[in-house]
């Protein structure tokens, strides 16, 4: 609704590079090693949210809390959990 208070958790999964060694990418994908790089996690926020602003919700202003995560995975891709809070 228009005036619900909105929880945002973005998850975003990262493809290790192709041209690492076995170790190094089996230490990305268990989470030894984190993918501090671009994009910032601020920026990921903003593409997603304002994406979604009038959609998911009626404006981003109604999200109170918000939570982004970086991390690899064997394929690229995003996750985007919304809970509304009555």
């Amino acid at each position: 609704s228009d005036d619900a208070y909105v929880v945002a958790n973005i998850l975003a999964y990262f493809e290790p590079p192709k041209s690492i060694s076995k170790k190094k990418r089996e230490d990305m994908l268990t989470g030894k090693i984190w993918p501090a790089k671009k994009p910032d996690s601020d920026n990921i926020a903003k593409v997603v949210l304002d994406a979604l602003n009038g959609i998911a919700y009626h404006d981003d202003t109604q999200i109170i809390k918000l939570s982004v995560t970086k991390a690899y995975k064997e394929e690229a891709y995003l996750s985007v959990t919304l809970m509304e809070l009555k």
